[in-house]
């Protein structure tokens, strides 16, 4: 009697190979037959399914480590681990509370709050001989329109902003920046210019180009992540469902 393998399981197919005696070896052979046979199907399904190992993968890593990913996005993963995304994260952190220091402390040399000198900076960065609108400014700095404008009139109670009502259309406001924010933001570049250039000094030209293009995108992409956090958890907590 022939001897009976136990049954060989690969995706949606189910073989059970027997070994047949020497007496049968003019016969096709039924278990190199079943072997090839599994050798097709399973080269088949790997090729429909090269996505789907690298998310098990993934998972499996997950499961190894103890712990759930933070991310699940291939791109986003090394090996199936999520610690050089936290890695980057944790970094940009860094880096964005070292820069928003460093504005503040250029602010705070004239008298300004961080905000305030960011907004005045991009008055100045955008004047021309008709005004600056607050939604030209708000954009820019990615701030609302009613904050914005809260804050310029601070700028303009410190006489730093002139606020002037446009010709064209009474509804909008003109911004332009005074002579007096002209001459402080002239004499704050001694430091400023300096300090910018520690800032960025490990960066060559071509990457400063390609960072200052991908930060762009991220902050398109921030905003779209800030709408999805609202979507799942509009009261600040996770739904019930999670």
């Amino acid at each position: 009697m022939a001897a009976r393998l136990p049954v060989l399981t690969v995706p949606k197919l189910r073989y059970r190979c027997a070994i047949t005696s020497r007496s049968h070896a003019g016969a096709r052979h039924p278990a190199r037959q079943g072997k090839r046979d599994i050798g097709d199907d399973m080269r088949r399904a790997a090729g429909r399914s090269g996505m789907a190992r690298k998310l098990s993968a993934t998972k499996d890593a997950a499961a190894q480590a103890g712990q759930p990913l933070t991310v699940s996005r291939p791109e986003l993963l090394k090996n199936g681990s999520d610690r050089a995304f936290r890695h980057f994260v944790h970094d940009t952190l860094a880096f964005a509370a070292r820069i928003q220091e460093v504005r503040g402390r250029l602010g705070g040399l004239i008298g300004l709050t961080s905000t305030q000198y960011t907004i005045l900076i991009t008055i100045a960065h955008l004047d021309n001989p008709a005004g600056v609108g607050i939604n030209a400014v708000a954009e820019h700095v990615h701030l609302s329109g009613a904050f914005v404008t809260i804050e310029v009139n601070k700028l303009v109670a410190k006489k730093l902003v002139s606020k002037e009502t446009s010709l064209e259309d009474r509804r909008r406001v003109n911004l332009t920046i005074t002579a007096k924010a002209r001459a402080l933001l002239d004499e704050l570049t001694v430091v400023q210019a300096p300090v910018n250039d520690a800032l960025f000094a490990d960066l060559t030209t071509e990457e400063f180009d390609i960072l200052r293009q991908i930060m762009t995108r991220l902050v398109d992409t921030a905003d779209r992540s800030l709408h999805l956090f609202e979507f799942l958890a509009p009261d600040g907590r996770g739904t019930d469902d999670a």
